[in-house]
């Protein structure tokens, strides 16, 4: 019996290590992410001929955001053909491109109110992250409630290109806010999840931890890009 339950223990901790370092990759290439689109975004705005380049036709804006999507929903094709390191490289490139729109709240806000929202975004991050691992709420449930939203707040953002609406901006910011920080605790779990009940170490799991680190690394961007439109102030 004692061999039986020392045997079940060493299983159970080869678990959590492989479990802890699964997350370990997560969170790791998640920051790699957003140093990459912090590093992107400060040589974007203080470069007049990229800001040029980039923000003096909406052709190029629309040709960035069409190649942002482009790489996202290339990422796993590309995986399955080429290995995760492809993934890995393309998740690097994607967070390089989003430095344009990170580059964009730079150029509009004031630096100490955009480094406030970054770090209320950190917080708030770090305290749905925290209530994901410890909560013994199953989050599965949230799921359908927070794509509704995300939906209603893609609608509501281009109906307000044609409104310029500041009442309504100031609505798709909240919920924006809200959206993201529950997609942070529901991708947050259901890594956890994953990382507890497959074989992490292998080529699927590597392939696993890229796309759970664009998860969480878009809902950090999203969070903070919504609550800068909150918090920032202008620079006019």
């Amino acid at each position: 019996m004692r061999s039986g339950n020392a045997t079940q223990l060493n299983r159970q901790d080869s678990i959590s290590l492989q479990a802890a370092a699964f997350m370990q990759r997560v969170y790791g290439w998640m920051t790699l992410g957003l140093i990459v689109t912090g590093f992107s975004a400060f040589y974007i705005a203080s470069s007049q001929s990229a800001i040029n380049f980039i923000f003096g036709s909406s052709m190029s804006i629309l040709l960035i955001f069409a190649v942002q999507l482009g790489i996202v929903f290339a990422i796993k094709p590309a995986m399955r053909s080429g290995g995760w390191q492809i993934g890995l490289l393309l998740f690097v490139v994607f967070s390089a491109s989003l430095g344009v729109t990170v580059s964009s709240l730079l150029l509009r806000y004031t630096f100490t109110s955009v480094s406030q929202a970054f770090f209320v975004t950190a917080g708030a991050f770090g305290a749905m992250t925290i209530f994901a691992f410890v909560t013994k709420k199953d989050l599965s449930g949230w799921q359908n409630f927070l794509y509704v939203g995300l939906f209603g707040i893609i609608i509501a953002m281009i109906v307000n290109i044609f409104l310029q609406s500041s009442a309504l901006h100031f609505a798709i910011s909240v919920i924006g806010v809200l959206v993201f920080a529950g997609l942070t605790a529901y991708d947050t779990q259901k890594m956890k999840e994953y990382a507890y009940s497959q074989d992490t170490n292998n080529e699927t799991g590597r392939r696993a931890s890229v796309m759970a680190a664009l998860e969480l690394y878009l809902d950090f961007i999203n969070m903070f890009i919504f609550l800068t439109h909150l918090l920032g102030s202008s620079r006019d």
